[in-house]
């Protein structure tokens, strides 16, 4: 199945191997210590290709702690890098340097890390967050810094037979959350830019802040905003880097520490998609870029 970008693919993913001409998969996978980011990690470690895991941590003691489990169950190495995605651009760029050192490359790329608050206080975590500043912590976070670690990790991807991007997004970054036909436009335009998407996701923030925001378009929810700005960033770098496989991915309203465990999907089955397409294998010329998937399947932007 020879698949082309934007297109609409009906037919399921499936496990394959040997994604790469390399002996071994080096991926990184962000949000990695818990959650569907470890299921992720737990899926790559068993499955039939050889992959260097490499985990990126915000907290580097429960990234051991992952760790430790994880070897539990497989007689491989992992690897562990503290990666904040609310860090300067140049800490990012220190990751790309570290992993260079060690690996050479990056064969596949899975932002899973996110901030999401499904409460104010992040279910007793932080203080009483008002809507002002939840959309500029979650914009600067999720948008923004996964954009930043994605720019620093594209020279090494490069490197790869087979680069893959994968992005972790949700239901809540459907397009249709954009209250404003007009902006829904500009951010599915086939000449969408990263720059202009970046001033769009900044835009958000200044009329959140200055009350302004359902006036001008935009919906009552900073998660969702950020969603939508990952899953346009998808489109945008799979048509910038047309060797690359970027695709984004919907979990479901997985159980995991974010929502305080209120999912109904098991977050391993959530992992499954991102598992699937970081080893879908070329050998049988398939060729996915530019989609958005929901259990398996490449599905329109637009879903309710």
């Amino acid at each position: 199945i020879c698949l082309c970008l934007m297109c609409v693919m009906t037919t399921p993913l499936s496990s394959t191997t040997n994604p790469t001409q390399h002996q071994q998969i080096v991926a990184l996978i962000t949000g990695a210590n818990k959650g569907i980011g470890y299921e992720i990690v737990k899926r790559l470690a068993a499955s039939e290709t050889t992959v260097q895991c490499i985990l990126g941590c915000r907290n580097i003691e429960l990234g051991k702690e992952a760790i430790s489990k994880l070897q539990k169950e497989n007689d491989i190495k992992f690897d562990l890098l503290k990666i904040d995605l609310e860090d300067d651009p140049e800490e990012h760029q220190k990751t790309a340097k570290e992993i260079e050192s060690k690996y050479g490359r990056c064969d596949v790329l899975i932002n899973n890390a996110a901030v999401c608050f499904n409460d104010p206080t992040l279910y007793g975590k932080v203080s009483h967050t008002p809507f002002e500043q939840q959309a500029e912590i979650t914009i600067r976070t999720n948008f923004f810094g996964t954009l930043s670690l994605t720019r620093a990790m594209i020279p090494l991807l490069e490197k790869s037979s087979s680069p893959r991007i994968i992005n972790v997004a949700s239901s809540a970054g459907r397009l249709s959350i954009i209250p404003s036909e007009e902006r829904r436009k500009k951010f599915s335009s086939e000449q969408l830019t990263l720059n202009e998407l970046e001033e769009y996701m900044k835009e958000f923030v200044r009329d959140v802040q200055s009350g302004t925001h359902s006036h001008r378009g935009w919906p009552n929810t900073g998660y969702g905003v950020s969603k939508v700005g990952i899953i346009a960033m998808t489109k945008v770098l799979a048509r910038q880097h047309s060797n690359f496989m970027v695709n984004s991915v919907d979990p479901g309203y997985c159980s995991t520490d974010q929502n305080n465990n209120q999912g109904y999907v098991p977050a391993e089955r959530g992992a499954l998609t991102p598992f699937l397409l970081a080893t879908l294998s070329t050998n049988e010329n398939q060729f996915v870029t530019g989609q958005h998937f929901y259990e398996e399947r490449a599905i329109s932007w637009m879903y309710q």
